[in-house]
């Protein structure tokens, strides 16, 4: 690999979100739009738990170039999750329903650092990597697919520059986990059970926010809509399950995997938009 400084370069960015900003930024549906919102609010608690996931087990890696990666990767999350909780914030603010996010948050919150006060470095490191697989599985399809043009912005911009970043660093957990796991049996065991953990939150910040939000929800519905978005998760099924199967096969390793055309090109528009870059 590459000089870990020009692969994960360190972006701050400044997005410029507002209280005013319209939360239904994706199609103009709120299903869809609280859909993302639902990854969102996880991010938080999550990408720390990551982050101390990996740090905890940088002192016994023996391999210096994967240190300084895991170190950049530790970077990278941080700046994802200190964005992301200023739209969760903005979120809050806009209903005052929401408020009832703040109850699985806290259980998501009180699951992450039980696990790491708990777990050993190879449970935390699958699990680790079972979301890193799984979502850079995921940021190639919506890359592919152009996701982002179906957005409104400044959200658009953060959903981008998150998923180049996952793209940027999808090897490091892989490698950590390869350098101090269990072996392959165990890494596909635990990530089967920690992205079912995941997604189980997932769906429930989803049905919280329709449950709070369910008149603006059923009025900006039509069956057009309903429609199209059926049409539109059936075309990601299509792409993103055989690329979400394969990071259980044996032979699977990111640093394999081909990346979307455009992933240079969101590389590059980024390091330039940011405000700082180390």
């Amino acid at each position: 690999m590459n000089d870990p400084k020009l692969d994960m370069p360190i972006r701050k960015m400044e997005f410029g979100f507002a209280d005013d900003i319209d939360l239904v930024f994706f199609r103009g549906d709120p299903v869809l739009s609280y859909g993302s919102h639902a990854y969102w609010m996880t991010m938080p608690y999550l990408e720390p738990y990551l982050m101390r996931s990996i740090r905890a087990a940088l002192p016994v890696v023996e391999d210096p170039l994967l240190q300084e990666q895991m170190r950049r990767f530790c970077s990278q999350e941080g700046q994802h999750y200190q964005q992301h909780a200023k739209v969760n914030d903005i979120l809050r603010r806009s209903n005052p329903a929401f408020e009832k996010l703040r109850e699985i948050e806290a259980e998501l919150d009180a699951d992450y650092k039980r696990f790491s006060a708990e777990k050993d470095h190879s449970f935390n490191l699958a699990y680790a990597e079972a979301f890193e697989c799984m979502t850079m599985a995921m940021s190639r399809t919506q890359m592919d697919m152009r996701v982002h043009d179906q957005m409104q912005a400044p959200i658009r911009d953060l959903f981008l520059w998150h998923i180049t970043e996952e793209m940027e660093h999808r090897r490091v957990a892989f490698d950590a986990y390869q350098a101090l796991g269990k072996g392959y049996l165990y890494r596909v065991r635990t990530g089967l059970w920690a992205q079912r953990h995941y997604l189980g939150y997932v769906q429930r910040f989803h049905a919280c926010f329709l449950e709070a939000d369910a008149t603006r929800v059923e009025q900006l519905t039509t069956p057009q809509m309903v429609a199209s978005r059926s049409a539109f998760q059936k075309e990601f099924s299509r792409r993103n399950t055989p690329r979400l199967l394969n990071t259980f096969m044996p032979w699977y390793n990111p640093a394999r995997v081909k990346m979307p055309d455009e992933f240079e090109q969101a590389r590059a528009h980024y390091s330039a938009a940011a405000v700082s870059i180390s």
